[in-house]
């Protein structure tokens, strides 16, 4: 029985020979629409078996696609020959005449001007009758009028033709005004109904607008309290109101994480933990805590302890108030340094991508350095800043598209007290496009000054900026550019410019490879503009990016491009996330 089926098979392999291969597919008589296209609309392919039904069906689409681009007359046949390759496939197109647009007209018209609706029509006379664009204009029509009141209304297109002319009428009927009457919420076992309706942002009496119902439903997600989100319309009783429901599938509101890694340069391990509530209270407030301790193979170390209280929606308003204590220890060869900083403001989101805020920071910092003869230098900053962040990029960790800005003034001393009068701006701008395919380009620039006034002449290292390592500029030695020294690891200026160039390329699900180039400067005031080659210092390099739940793991190698060091063959530099 065995050889019977064994024989069987190959009898029908063989007759899928060569010769019954398709050899070639051709296309004859399209003269408005290229080959190209045409050749992703067939199922047909070269050195593959031909069959008639599929033969059958491409005809079909051809003669759709066709028809949709408004050749309403088109006959497509085909032609078989064999060759010693196998069977030539060619496709004659009479395309015949293709019909055009006379008149655009729209009826239906009653609660908005009549020139606004008309603006979101891309078709005119004379135009080809695309009918996907007649479509994509119905589509934007019925968004508008769901965006501003109107959950009802439908469009009907009438296309009256005549030769190779054709009338285009869009009916619209807008149907009733609806406003929202009752919202609910169902699903929710520990986040109370008040607190998920004040995330929405949607009130009672609101004009129904489906775009701010997507907003809605958005914020919800951003509290990552919840796995599913989805919202209903109800209609009501009356036919100017409507109930909307918001139904969820909540999160666990509480976790706790433990991490131990290594990172270069400087060369060490780091351990850290994290325990984070997103719900506490039960009023939806976020209380994070979180400590590290990072030593380094020179004998260096730092340990960092974090905690963040978040009210969302602080006393029932917009405003979500913040207050961030934090303390950090921290020894660089024989400087050692306490830091103890806490943070207290308001934050606001103008729609989901502008953040505006405002905040009050008390910094306390302890000095020893005995190199220097600074023993026990204690001073206080207290400060005013102000920010704005805006952000497009469509993913977190791995964006392929976007932008994203965000500056952050700060106002030191005077009225605020403390032991120094500064101004402080920085600011950032990232870009990221997708170039070809996988190939995605991201660039960034950093830039920042602080000017000292008042009682202050020197404002200290630690209120300035510093650059080099694993986040800025690769290839060199972590806080090694700047004008002023404090040790041989740490310098530092009053004045940085940072540029960073990346190409990132998708090699498998969680593979990506990166080719960079980085460039920057930490400078004196007087010399943040000046573009002279001395002061400059670029780097280039490779690496490779691990994809993670956690974010991408980095190893990049970076080689300095400008006076590099006898010996220096470049730098490996290992992290978690992306540099921007």
């Amino acid at each position: 029985m065995l050889n019977i089926l064994l024989t069987l098979s190959f009898l029908i392999t063989s007759q899928i020979s060569e010769s019954t291969l398709v050899s070639r597919v051709q296309f004859q008589g399209n003269h408005s629409i290229k080959s190209k296209t045409l050749m992703r609309l067939v199922s047909i392919k070269t050195k593959e078996p031909l069959y008639e039904i599929i033969l059958d069906k491409d005809i079909d689409n051809l003669k759709t696609w066709y028809n949709l681009q408004g050749f309403e007359q088109t006959v497509v046949t085909t032609e078989i020959i064999s060759d010693s390759k196998g069977k030539n496939v060619k496709f004659k197109i009479e395309e015949g005449p293709r019909t055009k647009i006379t008149l655009m007209t729209v009826q239906g018209i009653h609660s908005f001007p009549t020139t606004k609706i008309q603006s979101m029509i891309t078709l005119k006379a004379g135009d080809y009758l695309v009918v996907n664009k007649i479509s994509q204009t119905e589509k934007t029509i019925v968004q508008w009028y769901k965006n501003n009141g109107y959950p009802y209304v439908n469009i009907e297109t009438d296309i009256a033709r005549e030769l190779n002319q054709a009338i285009v009428t869009f009916i619209i009927n807008e149907g009733q005004l609806a406003f929202i009457n009752e919202l609910l919420v169902r699903g929710n076992q520990k986040v109370a109904d008040r607190l998920i309706l004040l995330s929405t942002e949607i009130k009672t009496g609101d004009k129904f607008s489906l775009e701010n119902l997507e907003k809605a439903r958005q914020r919800l997600y951003a509290t990552r309290l919840f796995e599913r989100v989805a919202f209903y319309i109800l209609e009501s009783d009356y036919p100017d109101s409507l109930s909307i429901r918001f139904d969820v599938l909540e999160l666990p509101a509480r976790s706790i994480g433990f991490g131990i890694g290594l990172q270069t340069p400087p060369t060490g391990f780091l351990f850290s933990t994290e325990w984070q509530h997103l719900n506490f209270l039960s009023r939806r407030h976020n209380l994070f805590l979180s400590a590290s301790y990072t030593p380094t193979f020179s004998g260096d170390w730092q340990s960092e302890f974090k905690s963040s209280y978040r009210i969302h929606h602080f006393l029932y308003t917009p405003v979500n108030f913040t207050l961030q204590p934090s303390f950090r220890y921290e020894k660089i060869d024989s400087l050692k340094q306490d830091e103890l900083n806490i943070e207290a403001g308001i934050s606001r989101y103008i729609g989901p991508q502008l953040e505006v805020g405002a905040f009050l920071r008390y910094l306390r910092v302890w000095t020893n350095y005995p190199l220097a003869f600074i023993s026990d230098y204690r001073s206080i900053t207290n400060s005013q800043n102000l920010y704005v962040r805006f952000d497009t990029r469509d993913k977190p960790f791995t964006p392929s598209s976007g932008i994203f800005f965000t500056t952050n003034l700060q106002y030191a001393g005077s009225i605020y007290a403390g032991d120094n009068d500064f101004y402080k701006n920085q600011s950032e701008f990232i870009l990221f496009r997708r170039v070809w395919s996988q190939l995605v380009m991201g660039s960034r620039v950093l830039g920042g000054v602080a000017i000292p006034y008042g009682r202050t002449e020197i404002i200290p290292y630690y209120e300035t900026f510093s650059l080099g390592g694993n986040n800025g500029l690769r290839g060199y030695d972590d806080k090694s550019i700047g004008p002023t020294v404090v040790s041989d690891k740490y310098h530092y200026g009053e004045a940085i410019i940072n540029a960073n160039f990346e190409l990132r390329t998708h090699f498998e699900k969680l593979i990506d490879f990166v080719v960079f180039f980085d460039a920057g400067k930490v400078t004196n005031r007087s010399d943040l503009f000046s573009f002279d080659n001395e002061i400059l210092n670029y780097s280039a390099g490779i690496g490779i990016r691990v994809n993670s739940p956690f974010g991408p793991i980095r190893l990049d190698y970076a080689k300095r491009l400008k006076d590099a060091p006898n010996g220096d063959w470049g730098k490996f530099h290992l992290g978690l996330l992306n540099v921007f």
